[in-house]
């Protein structure tokens, strides 16, 4: 797919795809019993009347003639005519299987059902549908003919628009329809609401592409993925950013994976608040970065030190971290906080780092004080969970 990349005034780059048409995707992805199956139906009801055709109105505005943009004009559209724009919308993922079912519960095709679909006309000629992709495609698989005509409310771009502000304009009308319609999944739920200058996806954008992350395709240069941006979300909400900030900057500073799962992001980031004081006692007295370094050797050292001694082992990985299904994967992922405990003292033993009053463990978990790091992380757990967690944090899982 041809991809337009182009920089906003924030100077983000954004990643523009190339537009769709939709009776087009569905003559290439529709199975053709389908279409046999779906030719014996027919049109339900009238089509309504009186409207201008859109190619007569698209005319008129390419001349210059009688529009100047801004105007909403209820036309006739041939589904020909019409694309869809990958950028923000679902125009390849739509549900073949569920349109069909439709037009078997419907009997055929209605007008009365599909109602007014919405559309956007670019300065290129270009008619691009941001509510209406399912039912454009319903009307091609019964009637099959691109020259079928639909109701649809033509909205005009202004002849001078970018296309990065006719994106945002689009975006924002199709994340408003997909508020009222069935939950977009995560991706392009995120996707619409990004190009739709949606502020709490542009500060997640911003927050990722300071360590190179990109969520759903939209950053072009990203090194890392994050598939389940709702977790680092949850993250920053409940642990807050300058751990979530920590965690990321040493995981992917360290290459981790290049995939960030979002249960290490929970666990990592639980981590570096609840021990933040060890932490930052080990940092200050030894004057090193202790936690960037311990993911760098457990994450690309630790395999190579256990074949050099003839020892079973391997790099340790996210997923082991976070393996969690024994305690039905509690959403705060306390196991791998505990995980990252047994990790975090280990190495600071292995290094010989100590601190006062800790002769075991740079992190104690024998004290009576109430303040004491592991205690205060203890009472976070649940109740359920809490007895089995010193033992994790005591075990080697790797």
């Amino acid at each position: 797919m041809t991809q337009v990349i182009e920089k906003t005034e924030q100077e983000q780059q954004k990643v523009y795809a190339e537009l769709q048409r939709i009776i087009s995707l569905a003559e290439d992805k529709v199975d053709e019993k389908v279409l046999l199956d779906l030719s014996q139906y027919r049109v339900v009801d009238q089509m309504p009347q009186g409207l201008p055709l859109m190619e007569d109105v698209i005319r008129d505005y390419i001349s210059g003639e009688k529009y100047l943009g801004g105007e909403t004009i209820l036309v006739l559209a041939r589904v020909g005519d019409i694309y869809g724009d990958p950028t923000y919308n679902r125009v390849e993922e739509i549900n073949y299987n569920n349109c069909a079912k439709q037009i078997r519960n419907v009997g055929g095709y209605s007008y009365a059902a599909a109602d007014v679909l919405s559309a956007y006309l670019r300065p290129t000629a270009r008619v691009v549908s941001t509510k209406g992709n399912h039912r454009i495609t319903m009307n091609w698989l019964v009637l099959r003919d691109p020259n079928a005509r639909t109701p649809v409310a033509l909205k005009l771009h202004h002849r001078n628009a970018t296309l990065a502000e006719m994106v945002v304009i689009e975006a924002q009308d199709h994340t408003r329809d997909c508020s009222y319609r069935t939950p977009q999944k995560g991706d392009d739920k995120f996707k619409s609401n990004y190009y739709a200058n949606e502020p709490w996806a542009v500060d997640l954008y911003n927050d990722c592409a300071k360590y190179s992350i990109g969520i759903a395709g939209t950053n072009p240069n990203a090194v890392f993925d994050l598939p389940r941006y709702s977790y680092l979300s949850r993250a920053t909400k409940e642990y807050g950013a300058v751990f979530v900030d920590k965690f990321l900057k040493a995981f992917t500073e360290n290459k981790c994976s290049d995939v960030i799962g979002g249960n290490i992001i929970i666990a990592g980031t639980s981590f570096c608040k609840h021990f933040r004081q060890t932490i930052d006692d080990i940092d200050s007295k030894y004057n090193v970065d202790s936690f960037s370094d311990m993911l760098q050797f457990y994450f690309h050292e630790w395999g190579k030190l256990m074949a050099s001694i003839d020892e079973p082992g391997n790099n340790v990985t996210q997923e082991q971290i976070t393996d969690a299904a024994a305690w039905n994967n509690p959403k705060g992922q306390e196991p791998g906080v505990a995980r990252f405990v047994f990790m975090y003292n280990s190495y600071c033993a292995r290094k010989k780092y100590n601190l006062k009053g800790t002769a075991n463990t740079v992190i104690p978990f024998e004290s009576d004080s109430k303040t004491n790091e592991w205690n205060v992380f203890l009472e976070t757990c649940h109740e359920y969970i809490r007895p089995s967690i010193y033992t994790v944090a005591k075990t080697r899982f790797f």
